[in-house]
C-alpha cells in the first residue's frame, strides 16, 4: 500500500488545474518518460477502461515494480459503479498499471473527486492505450 501512496503523491503533485496532461510513468526509471495532451482519445479510452471495471485488486500490495503507468485525468469526471464491489463513485484521474514483462494483467488504481484510491480489476484491453502513449 505505500507503493501506492508515493505513487499518489509522486503523480498529483501540482496537479491543480483543469488542462492537466496524460504522462507516462516507467518505473523502473521512477520518472515521467512522456507527456501527452489530455485528448477525447484518451478520454474514450479512459470511458471504456471504466465499463470493463470487474472487481477489487485482492492482492493486499500489488506490484509497481516494473511497469509503465498511464495517468490521464478525467474531464469531467465520470461515475463508476460496480455493485458486487461496492463502488459507487465520482473517478477524478486514473492510473493504468501496465506491468512490463510476467503474468500480471493490467489494473487500475483510481483517485475519486472524494480522494479516495479504489485500486481495481478490469478485463478491457490497453492495445489502444499503448497505442496512443507509443509503446510496442
Amino acid at each position: 500500500m505505500w507503493l501506492i501512496l508515493c505513487l499518489t503523491l509522486l503523480f498529483s503533485a501540482g496537479s491543480a488545474n483543469g488542462g492537466e496532461q496524460v504522462e507516462l510513468f516507467d518505473s523502473d526509471k521512477q520518472q515521467v518518460v512522456a507527456t501527452f495532451a489530455n485528448s477525447d482519445e484518451f478520454q474514450k479510452e479512459a470511458q471504456q477502461l471504466l465499463r470493463t471495471v470487474s472487481g477489487r485488486v485482492l492482492e493486499l500490495n500489488p506490484s509497481l515494480d516494473h511497469a509503465m503507468i498511464v495517468k490521464i485525468p478525467l474531464a469531467p469526471p465520470q461515475r463508476l459503479q460496480h455493485a458486487p464491489s461496492g463502488i459507487d463513485a465520482e473517478i477524478a484521474e486514473m492510473f493504468v498499471i501496465m506491468p512490463k514483462k510476467g503474468g500480471r494483467r493490467p489494473y487500475l488504481i483510481l483517485h475519486t473527486k472524494e480522494y479516495e484510491t479504489v485500486v481495481v480489476e478490469f478485463s478491457g484491453a490497453v492495445d489502444q492505450l499503448r497505442s496512443s502513449v507509443r509503446l510496442r
